[in-house]
């Protein structure tokens, strides 16, 4: 159930749909298409793939961007990229940073959250969607290097 009427004007809010969220993100310059399910929608904003979420409810848009790290699990390993999340964490309001490990390797996430239940004009959803790339990448480049000096430090 959404709290507005739909109207053709760019200025009212509306429904967040992945139709204007792919004409959102290929104004911004990547190129967005769906997973096979149709349940979720991919882009690629430097080289970082992006999924774009809606939550089981609807009422909540994720922008997730995953890094797949070439760093082993270890309980060192483990130990400092939680240590490094927990700082970013703590300290930015976006995105929220977790790891996972995938085949034996830690992979990286970050997830930027926003409501959608209100609908959001075009502006709303193109500055939320910008926000979430930008505070994603930022997040990435921070675990990225928290990797390589890992890794140094591990010899790898």
């Amino acid at each position: 159930m959404h709290l507005h009427v739909v109207s053709d004007n760019p200025q009212v809010p509306s429904p967040v749909t992945f139709e204007r969220i792919k004409r959102a993100v290929e104004s911004m310059g990547a190129p967005f298409e769906m997973n096979d399910e149709g349940d979720a929608g991919l882009a690629d904003f430097t080289g970082f793939p992006f999924i774009f979420s809606f939550t089981t409810s609807g009422n909540f848009l994720s922008i997730r961007i995953l890094w797949k790290s070439d760093l082993p699990m270890s309980m060192q390993t483990m130990s400092a990229m939680f240590f490094a999340t927990d700082q970013w964490n703590r300290e930015q309001y976006f995105s929220t940073i977790y790891t996972l490990v995938d085949d034996g390797l830690i992979s990286v996430f970050a997830d930027y959250i926003c409501s959608v239940e209100a609908g959001m004009n075009d502006d709303q959803l193109l500055d939320n969607i910008s926000a979430g790339v930008a505070a994603g990448i930022d997040g990435m480049n921070f675990m990225q290097s928290v990797a390589r000096g890992l890794a140094a430090q591990l010899g790898e």
